[in-house]
């Protein structure tokens, strides 16, 4: 599964060089993983009644190409792998079928009781689009 996420490059997106700055782009990736579990139904909501809930763990970002003021694009996020309590999310931002930049995420499910990694669970993997 891919989820994808449409969003329009704001004014408050740009540093002072007239492109996205480095940490936005962390912000927006952020935001589309947001939408991706909020509409499969794990949303905060769901994290505050369970008590579980996903971290990151690790981050590797490659800048391609300058995101500038106006630029709409899409970002595709989809779980590539699950191995144990670690698993790996691949987030593209794209323009136009070109990718501006992407970003392996490493992920885990955390018990916010016990404050510790847990294997994932059925429903976290469906969530995430994740096949066994």
């Amino acid at each position: 599964m891919i989820h994808t996420y449409p969003i329009l490059i704001k004014e408050t997106n740009l540093d002072v060089y007239g492109h996205v700055n480095n940490s936005t782009y962390l912000t927006l990736f952020e935001e589309a993983r947001w939408d991706l579990i909020t509409k499969q139904g794990y949303g905060l909501e769901q994290i505050k009644k369970s008590g579980i809930g996903p971290i990151i763990l690790e981050v590797h970002i490659k800048y391609y190409k300058e995101l500038l003021l106006r630029d709409e694009i899409i970002i595709e996020t989809s779980a590539i792998s699950y191995e144990k309590k670690i698993g790996k999310l691949l987030q593209k931002m794209v323009r136009d079928e070109e990718v501006c930049c992407e970003a392996l995420f490493v992920m885990g499910l955390f018990d916010l009781k016990n404050r510790k990694l847990i294997n994932p669970t059925p429903e976290w993997l469906q969530v995430i689009g994740y096949d066994i």
